[in-house]
C-alpha cells in the first residue's frame, strides 16, 4: 500500500536554516513528508501554482514582498508556518496557522505540524479533472476576455460562462485572473508570449 506524503514547502533565503528545516522535516516521527526547498518569492509562487502543498514553513521577512494573502489566494487550504529565528510580535504571528522557532526539538516541532497537518488525501490527485470546456474558458480569461466576450466566442450564455468560472475556482481553488494566469502558463494551456503582460 503507498503512503500518503505530506507535501510542506519551505521558504527561507538562508540556506543554513534551510537545509537545516528540510533535514528536519524529513526526520519527523510518524510523519512521511516530502520537502520542498525554496530559497525565492518566484520560487514559492511558482510551487504554489502548480504544486498541492499541504503546509508552508515560512520566514515572515521573507523578501520584503512576501504577502500571506496572495499564498492564501493561490491554495485556499495551504496551513502557513512562521519560522521565528527571533522574537515575533503578536500582531505578525497571528496571520500564521502555526509559528516554530528555529530552537525547538524535533519532539515540538512534529507536535506542531501534527496539529495543522490535513489528510494528504485532500490532495489535488482527488481533485476533480477539468474539462476541455473549462480549460477554453482558463484560456480565454488569462487573455483577458471579459464573461461576454468569452460566452460570444464559444457560443454560450454568460450565465453558463459565470457557472464555469465558479466551478473551475472550485475545483482548482484559484480565485483571481492572477492566479489562474500562473495555472494556464505552468500548465501549459497557454504560452507566455500570447499573453498581454
Amino acid at each position: 500500500m503507498k503512503e500518503n506524503i505530506l507535501h510542506i514547502a519551505i521558504a527561507e533565503s538562508s540556506p543554513i536554516v534551510s537545509a537545516g528545516l528540510t533535514h528536519t522535516v524529513g526526520r519527523l516521527p510518524g510523519i512521511p513528508a516530502h520537502a520542498i526547498e525554496l530559497n525565492t518569492l518566484d520560487h514559492l509562487y511558482e510551487c504554489l501554482a502548480s504544486e498541492h502543498v499541504e503546509i508552508l514553513i515560512v520566514n515572515p521577512y521573507f523578501e520584503e514582498s512576501f504577502d500571506i494573502r496572495k499564498v492564501r489566494e493561490l491554495q485556499e487550504d495551504i496551513k502557513i508556518v512562521a519560522i521565528a529565528t527571533a522574537p515575533l510580535d503578536r500582531k505578525r504571528s497571528e496571520s500564521y496557522d502555526e509559528v516554530i522557532s528555529i530552537a525547538d526539538d524535533i519532539d515540538t516541532i512534529t507536535e506542531k505540524i501534527k496539529r495543522l497537518s490535513i489528510s494528504p488525501d485532500t490532495s489535488s490527485d482527488n481533485k476533480e479533472p477539468l474539462s476541455n470546456r473549462e480549460k477554453e474558458i482558463i484560456i480565454n480569461v488569462v487573455k483577458g476576455m471579459t464573461n461576454k466576450e468569452i460566452a460570444d466566442k464559444l457560443f454560450l450564455s454568460v450565465h453558463t460562462v459565470i457557472t464555469h468560472r465558479r466551478n473551475i475556482a472550485r475545483k482548482l481553488e484559484i480565485h483571481s485572473a492572477t492566479g489562474l494566469t500562473i495555472y494556464a502558463i505552468v500548465n501549459k494551456l497557454v504560452d507566455i508570449s500570447d499573453l498581454h503582460l
